[in-house]
């Protein structure tokens, strides 16, 4: 059963704590490059709420699975980069830190843990593609400080291993965790040409 949400579809009622759960999470991860109003979340909480309160087996949900949710609504109206930054900064797949090496630089988090990559074909190609995406869809957050900053990968040594499933401390799975950082780096270098940034984000292997 698929979510549909019309937005000519206008109930008013109180806010729920599903709603302002939603409509906060929306709002305080848009960004710079995103406008959303307070009414159009609302309305799209709404709808979330409601597919929620129909379906039986979502008796019980947590705030991971809520943004998943949240996303592919947004998805379906066509706002599939909004879509993609909600389903990364909602799940925690990439979340701000502190170090306290950084500064007053921006230091982001992409635990690589939580990518999901299917066991077939073309492993490498998928998840680089992957990062790509990711990184695209959060490259605002350096905005402020003009390409000043960090991005930490956390698991990533694990990540190689597993794709390639082989020991973490195997030749191959070290020169795929360095291949996935040099990655990284390269396309930080490639957006910070495009949105005119002063410096790169250094990345950070957070595993050693």
């Amino acid at each position: 059963q698929g979510m549909i949400y019309d937005p000519q579809n206008r109930h008013r009622y109180l806010s729920s704590p599903i709603i302002s759960h939603i409509t906060g999470e929306m709002n305080s991860m848009c960004g710079n490059d995103f406008s959303v109003t307070f009414d159009n979340a609302e309305e799209l909480a709404r709808a979330v709420e409601y597919f929620i309160q129909t379906d039986k087996k979502y008796a019980a949900i947590d705030s991971q699975h809520l943004m998943i949710l949240t996303s592919q609504a947004l998805s379906s109206l066509g706002e599939g980069l909004f879509a993609r930054r909600l389903l990364i900064l909602g799940t925690g797949l990439v979340a701000p830190a502190e170090w306290q090496m950084t500064g007053d630089k921006a230091m982001w988090i992409l635990d690589l843990k939580r990518m999901t990559v299917r066991s077939d074909v073309g492993l490498e190609l998928i998840l680089f593609n992957a990062l790509n995406v990711i990184l695209d869809s959060i490259a605002d957050v350096w905005d402020e400080t003009d390409g000043h900053g960090f991005l930490g990968l956390r698991h990533v040594c694990r990540t190689a291993s597993a794709l390639l499933g082989k020991s973490e401390k195997d030749k191959t799975a070290r020169f795929l965790a360095a291949e996935i950082k040099g990655r990284c780096g390269k396309r930080l270098e490639q957006i910070g040409k495009d949105r005119e940034w002063k410096r790169v984000p250094d990345v950070v292997n957070l595993d050693v």
